[in-house]
């Protein structure tokens, strides 16, 4: 294999597919990135089984070829080569990178025991703007579950109805719902779990896109961004019935400015509790109260004006959860919804986005008072 490419191109291919290569590994091929060469060009492809990434680009390829290479070997001494054309020969399983008055030799591997991508036997797809995508998985991913337990709660459920995308994650504590309305009917009808580690991959390859086509077979979804695809095996099983946990009826509700309500947060919450991050939020007619107090640590207390008309209540919250979920929201002002101090809090802009729809779902806890 020969072929010659600039460092600049180079770089780049390298660090599209980086990300999916695996930091620790009992297969020592997964560290290394598959690089192809055929008359077009160049295939880069990496991989750690879950999540596979490949792109294309333009060379000049005098012989086509493959061989694999350690990602992160590569990826040094790429970076650190000066801004020329970068000659790449490969003989056995021996890679030579010749740029400038330098000449370096990487040992590859075979690139036969790289694994193969999956074979996607695409049923439908659909198009979806790169912007609506970047702000359903912002929107959502946070609210996942890290326990493996409880692996559904680990992935980000993807729903297409009615021409709508639905995406919802939840560790049973908090949940966030976010929907688009658009023209999303090439999946109609799909409900997937997939990683939030695949989503956020989309995510950042997609920055300058227009739009990333989404694909969805038995085990995968695949999504194509420009000259590079994402494959992600999707999480087995069935997603809880979130429907059945939000509230119908939160008659207790009252507006609050967005960027007070985080500020005052973060101050109170210095003193809480490491472990439960408890803040005591106390409505009032006319404010809210904030306070901590946490034995050993110290007192705090805090309070916003609001507008609200009904009788008081004092509810319990992790600090971080109630962050969380504000800071993902662009109205300056939220409704927060209550009913009792055991029931769930409800979360929404005061006004959304035209064919957007956001709701967070805060669970209570415990006062020590209560």
């Amino acid at each position: 294999m020969k072929f010659s490419i600039e460092k600049g191109a180079l770089q780049e291919l390298l660090q599209l597919v980086a990300s999916a290569v695996p930091t620790k590994s009992t297969l020592p091929i997964l560290s290394n990135v598959l690089i192809q060469a055929d008359k077009e060009g160049l295939t880069f492809v990496a991989t750690d089984l879950d999540i596979s990434i490949r792109t294309r680009g333009e060379a000049s390829v005098d012989t086509p070829g493959s061989i694999t290479v350690p990602s992160k070997r590569i990826g040094e001494i790429v970076r650190e080569l000066p801004d020329a054309t970068v000659k790449v020969t490969v003989k056995d399983s021996k890679v030579k990178l010749a740029c400038g008055n330098g000449s370096f030799t990487i040992v590859g591997m075979d690139p036969e025991d790289f694994p193969q991508l999956p074979q996607v036997d695409v049923e439908k797809r659909v198009s979806l703007p790169a912007g609506i995508l970047e702000r359903a998985v912002r929107q959502s991913a946070y609210a996942v579950s890290s326990d493996e337990t409880r692996q559904m709660l680990t992935g980000v459920l993807v729903q297409f109805k009615n021409g709508k995308l639905t995406m919802v994650g939840t560790d049973g504590h908090r949940l966030s719902r976010a929907t688009f309305t658009g023209e999303f009917k090439g999946l109609d009808g799909r409900d997937i779990i997939v990683p939030p580690k695949a989503l956020t991959q989309v995510v950042r390859l997609s920055a300058g896109q227009d739009a990333v086509n989404m694909m969805v077979s038995k085990n995968f979804a695949v999504f194509e961004i420009g000259p590079t695809t994402v494959y992600s095996r999707l999480i087995d099983g069935n997603f809880p019935n979130y429907e059945q946990v939000i509230p119908k009826n939160n008659p207790k509700h009252f507006n609050i400015n967005r960027e007070e309500f985080i500020a005052a947060l973060r101050r109170v919450a210095i003193l809480s509790d490491n472990v439960t991050r408890q803040v005591k939020m106390n409505v009032l007619p006319e404010r809210v109260e904030l306070s901590v107090s946490t034995a050993d640590v110290g007192e705090g207390q805090e309070a916003i004006p609001v507008e609200y008309g009904g009788e008081a209540i004092a509810v319990g919250y992790n600090a971080g959860y109630l962050l969380e979920a504000l800071r993902t929201m662009a109205s300056d002002t939220v409704r927060f919804s209550l009913n009792t101090p055991t029931s769930p809090g409800i979360i929404t802009p005061e006004k959304n986005n035209e064919n957007e729809d956001l709701l967070c779902l805060v669970m209570p806890l415990r006062l020590p008072d209560a």
